[in-house]
């Protein structure tokens, strides 16, 4: 080796060599988000009622509970704080059916859909005012920027899945995991 890093052939084989801005790359995780969300949703609502809402003793008690977590994430860090309605977030949580478990998946995959489409380097610069309660109840305010709050909204899914996938492999359930490879960008 000559110092030089070796770069990963594509899975056709030949390297790549096409430049992607960060606002594409933002934009194609939000969108693979979207669509293997989908496949979390149909195994958490192929699940009897009683498995999706028992207590787990996880991040958030039932595997419902978490994948519910993670819609509201999406809300609240996606429409909630850019719109500038942090104080009047409804929050995702409690006993939904699954069609209104569905209706809100629909609705962050349009919503998120529609930011992907509108993401510019000019907008993820974009910087907003955060406000809440830590987890000990003292209240916070800090400023974050749009790339700061798409990156932690894609870190924060990936680990509340992979906090589901363990749950589901607990339960004897192929977890419904997809690699990157099927994301728009891969080539």
């Amino acid at each position: 080796m000559t110092g030089r890093r070796a770069r990963a052939p594509s899975p056709k084989g030949a390297p790549s060599r096409r430049s992607v801005s960060e606002a594409d790359l933002a934009g194609a995780w939000i969108q693979w988000l979207v669509e293997t969300r989908r496949d979390y949703l149909e195994k958490l609502l192929g699940l009897p009622r009683e498995e999706r809402v028992r207590d787990r003793g996880a991040s958030f008690p039932s595997i419902q509970d978490i994948f519910l977590h993670i819609l509201d994430n999406n809300i609240w860090w996606l429409e909630s704080v850019p719109g500038d309605r942090q104080e009047s977030h409804p929050e995702v949580k409690g006993a939904l059916s699954p069609k209104e478990i569905r209706r809100v998946v629909g609705h962050v995959a349009r919503a998120s859909r529609a930011l992907a489409r509108s993401l510019t380097p000019a907008r993820l610069n974009r910087s907003f005012v955060i406000r809440g309660v830590q987890g000990n109840g003292t209240p916070f305010e800090m400023r974050a920027n749009l790339r700061t709050i798409l990156w932690h909204v894609v870190e924060e899914e990936l680990q509340h899945r992979g906090e589901m996938n363990a749950l589901f492999w607990q339960m004897d359930i192929d977890a419904p995991t997809r690699a990157w490879f099927s994301s728009t960008l891969a080539e």
